[in-house]
């Protein structure tokens, strides 16, 4: 095979924006790597259950896990490759999420251009909380990057087919980013509206369900009911959903008779699964104004500047150092996010990356709970909304000093509103629970 003469010369002679653009990813996976060289724990918790998946396949055993297959069986090559070790599993994280912060950066670079990409990217790189779960064998290392990566085809107009496989593929990593699907057919229908959307949206979800095909297949075999992704999804539902909830990702209901069945090994996952539907709609229709409660609880928790690292208190290296950090951080991205997000919504080919922030909040805030895990997904999104914001600052302040606030009025009293929010928020979190982070740091 050979190279055109184009990419040649850029590989034999880089100008200073792929020089730079290099460097910076070599800095992500730097960073990520070092992290993890420096994280001398096993996996705990979910990351425990995705390495006996792991090991389900790399020593050819039944696959008992109620999870997509994809990451684990990422990780399971690996290991094969290079033998066993968590440090080099998260080798591989953080290849992923260093891949992450590339796919960031080219996805801007098509709608935003070269400055906002090259703020997003930089930004990307020092994310703490990407840094600190490459360290941690979650499937959400796999599945942020699939849906970078799918975000910057999506933005290039790349075949429908191949879109589609890539989301289905983005979907065998994580179940969640199924709900993504109404959002993507109205993106091809806002950027193909005039040239056959219609032919367009069916040759991409007729490729995803096809790539879904087999694994669906394999699970109907298996719990012999229809199980499209995973046959325990409703659980996380069932978490937001009772009375017991605290709109975070709490277990209280184990405490009580109610919540019993949940470990009840007499009944299957399929079963568990319907009983956590139905509990789930019985709690929200009989429960109102409880729920409307927990939807505010949900949006306060899932909205707040704090970091995953307030959730456990392993000897994780620098906890308190990323922990600030990471605060200092989402105090700046998540304002800069909404400006972004609000003179974005409207526009065709930046319409994907409002799309993302907006579901996945809304689901969680909605239907599942509150968790700063949760937020991974929208991070590449929502950081490159962040960096569109910053760059639109200089001019908007200059628009308002001159006092020319026509056709701005109502995007700036939007994303005002929701500065507001978010700081008002924050400062409740800090009245509220600044004695219970602190413990968790003791």
């Amino acid at each position: 095979m050979t190279l055109s003469p184009r990419i040649r010369n850029r590989f034999e002679r880089p100008d200073a924006e792929t020089a730079r653009v290099a460097a910076f990813v070599a800095a992500a996976l730097a960073i990520r790597v070092t992290y993890a060289y420096f994280t001398d724990l096993p996996p705990w918790n979910d990351a425990a259950e995705w390495d006996q998946a792991r090991l389900y396949i790399l020593h050819g055993q039944p696959y008992t896990a109620p999870w997509t297959p994809l990451y684990p069986a990422l990780l399971a090559l690996a290991s094969k490759i290079f033998g066993g070790g968590y440090f080099l599993l998260n080798c591989v994280n953080s290849l992923l999420s260093a891949l992450t912060c590339l796919f960031t950066y080219l996805a801007a670079r098509e709608v935003f251009g070269k400055k906002t990409a090259v703020l997003a990217l930089a930004a990307s790189v020092f994310y703490v909380d990407t840094v600190w779960y490459s360290s941690v064998l979650l499937a959400e290392n796999l599945g942020v990057f699939m849906l970078a990566f799918l975000t910057w085809r999506f933005v290039r107009d790349g075949s429908a087919a191949v879109d589609g496989f890539v989301f289905g593929l983005t979907c065998l990593t994580k179940g969640l980013f199924l709900v993504l699907l109404p959002g993507l057919l109205a993106w091809i229908y806002l950027r193909h509206r005039e040239t056959g959307w219609r032919r367009r949206a069916a040759v991409f979800t007729g490729a995803a369900l096809l790539t879904l095909l087999p694994w669906s297949v394999r699970n109907v075999m298996v719990y012999k009911a229809p199980v499209l992704l995973e046959p325990h999804w409703a659980s996380a539902v069932f978490v937001g959903h009772n009375p017991y909830a605290t709109g975070g990702c709490d277990y209280d209901f184990l405490d009580h008779d109610y919540g019993k069945f949940y470990t009840d090994p007499s009944l299957s996952l399929v079963e568990k699964n319907r009983v956590f539907l139905r509990k789930s709609w019985e709690f929200v229709r009989d429960n109102p104004l409880s729920e409307f409660r927990l939807t505010l609880l949900r949006a306060s928790k899932h909205l707040t500047f704090a970091t995953s690292f307030v959730l456990y208190r392993a000897p994780y290296p620098a906890r308190k150092f990323m922990f600030g950090l990471s605060l200092l951080q989402h105090m700046v991205l998540f304002p800069l996010c909404a400006l972004g997000m609000a003179f974005a919504f409207r526009d065709r080919g930046a319409f994907g990356f409002s799309m993302i922030v907006a579901i996945l909040a809304g689901v969680f805030i909605t239907l599942f709970s509150a968790n700063t895990r949760m937020r991974l997904p929208l991070v590449p999104a929502m950081i490159t909304l962040a960096a569109h914001g910053a760059m639109l600052l200089p001019g908007l302040f200059a628009r308002l000093r001159a006092g020319d606030t026509a056709g701005i009025r109502g995007k700036l009293a939007a994303s005002a509103a929701a500065i507001a929010f978010l700081y008002l928020n924050f400062f409740y979190q800090v009245l509220t629970r600044a004695r219970d982070v602190a413990g968790r740091f003791g």
